[in-house]
């Protein structure tokens, strides 16, 4: 497999649909053959850049294309339904885009697709590969501070925009353990959305992971800002510093410890071709890892509209944040939907 030349297909071809055709493209290995795209003036303009052929429909293309890999770079709303068709399809290779549905049911129904298929999925939370959080990740995880016992993270912009890449980060630098308990809460009283599917416009939450570390996050709350970056362990701290620095302190040295993060070799598509090839035996964005990040997300909303503690194991297939809209129990006070990512028609 080693001389293989992988054959790529695009499904979205907007800005995310460019990146993941150019990343392929500086594969060596890989070659995007074919794009897809519900409007086909989009598709077609994609494809041009890349020698590809365009299609309107994503299942012909599946039909027509002998394909190895696809890239699915749409709203998170279709993803699912998008990512399914593939692997029946047959396509060995599925890369998906965070977050990595718009529901855990969507997002299961993936995971059962592709292992029922024989389907290599990956979702692309990229600072996976950024230099800092793999150092971060290696001191924790190798007992530099000790037990670790809280995460502290704030952003904002919306739980499945920006927080789905924070809380993944939460979990990459603790090793990511899975989760055991989680509360949570919201304020929604604007229409907001995110590509076409809602969100908060505040939320909260403290979350504890196996081994009894918490995990505390905020998005769009108010200031005063918190240090947002830091993992407390029972012997010193570890956190982000600056110009791509790790700051440690420990019992062994006095004051805090820069570091310098040795350069990350590879990247999150050189890794999918190695994991295609059988070189590699799993992929550091797999979907099952995905998924467990997708819970957090989503128990975040099921915590508020249980008014309590959510356990895992997670068993609610809706998008919670849904059923707290539509029930009532959250109700719009501030008339007028707009996205905060892709415009509604109104809102131009």
């Amino acid at each position: 497999m080693a001389d293989k030349v992988y054959r790529v297909g695009i499904v979205g071809c907007g800005g995310m649909g460019r990146s993941h055709a150019n990343a392929w493209t500086n594969q060596p290995r890989a070659e995007v053959v074919a794009t897809a795209d519900m409007s086909a003036d989009s598709a077609k303009a994609l494809a041009d850049q890349f020698d590809a052929r365009p299609y309107d429909d994503y299942n012909r293309m599946f039909a027509d294309e002998e394909l190895d890999i696809v890239s699915v770079t749409t709203w998170q709303n279709v993803r699912a339904e998008i990512t399914v068709a593939a692997a029946e399809a047959g396509i060995p290779g599925s890369f998906g885009e965070k977050p990595m549905a718009e529901s855990m049911g969507g997002t299961w129904d993936m995971i059962e697709a592709c292992e029922k298929n024989g389907v290599k999925l990956a979702i692309g939370h990229q600072r996976r590969y950024v230099p800092q959080n793999v150092e971060m990740r290696r001191l924790v995880t190798s007992g530099a501070i000790g037990q670790p016992n809280a995460v502290l993270r704030r952003d904002a912009h919306g739980l499945l925009n920006r927080g789905t890449h924070e809380i993944d980060e939460m979990r990459f630098w603790l090793g990511d353990p899975d989760p055991l308990w989680l509360i949570g809460q919201l304020s929604r009283t604007t229409d907001r959305w995110e590509r076409r599917v809602r969100t908060e416009d505040l939320c909260a939450f403290l979350v504890c992971f196996e081994g009894g570390v918490r995990g505390t996050y905020e998005s769009d709350m108010p200031e005063p800002d918190l240090n947002r970056h830091i993992v407390y362990g029972e012997d010193g701290s570890v956190k982000r510093g600056p110009d791509g620095t790790v700051l440690l302190l420990d019992t062994k040295t006095a004051g805090w410890q820069s570091i310098t993060p040795p350069p990350v070799t590879g990247n999150q598509f050189s890794e999918f071709i190695e994991w295609m090839d059988g070189t590699r035996d799993t992929h550091i964005n797999e979907g099952t890892v995905a998924a467990t990040t997708m819970e957090v997300l989503m128990a975040i909303y099921e915590s508020v509209r249980i008014q309590g503690v959510v356990e895992w194991p997670f068993t609610t297939r809706e998008n919670p944040l849904d059923l707290l809209v539509e029930s009532g129990k959250v109700p719009v006070e501030v008339e007028g939907r707009y996205d905060i990512r892709a415009p509604f028609p109104e809102q131009k």
